[in-house]
């Protein structure tokens, strides 16, 4: 069985919350408040990387996911930003030696679905109709 990994709020929409949710055994959120997006996005646009912000917020949020739950299984990554998988790969794996991570899951992108239980975890806890497992600043 594989692991789920899917968003609900996309990175650089900076008026709703990002919800990142794995879902197979365990069940686990991360929130990244609206705030946060955009004091982020301004620290990249400072630093004259915009379109950067995207793929390494959504790379170091997926790196904490590994970092707080000890995965066993094969993880399938919702294909959330399409053609930039092998960006998002190194940059993973950037924050995953960053974090001292020792045992980093097998990952790989892929479709999750409508009807996948970390999308709909994503889903519940936007609407708030589950409470979140983590909230970042």
């Amino acid at each position: 069985m594989s692991t789920e990994i899917d968003m609900s709020g996309k990175i650089e929409q900076t008026q709703w919350d990002t919800i990142i949710a794995l879902s197979n055994d365990i069940e686990y959120a991360i929130v990244l408040s609206k705030r946060t997006k955009r004091h982020l996005q301004t620290l990249f646009r400072n630093l004259n990387t915009p379109r950067m912000f995207i793929y390494k917020t959504f790379a170091a949020l997926i790196s904490l996911i590994f970092k707080e739950v000890k995965l066993k299984s094969k993880v399938i990554i919702d294909l959330e930003y399409f053609g930039h998988q092998d960006l998002l790969k190194t940059q993973i794996l950037e924050y995953v030696n960053q974090l001292k991570i020792r045992v980093t899951p097998i990952f790989e992108f892929g479709f999750v679905g409508k009807n996948s239980h970390s999308h709909i975890l994503a889903e519940q806890v936007a609407y708030k109709k589950r409470k979140r497992i983590r909230k970042l600043l």
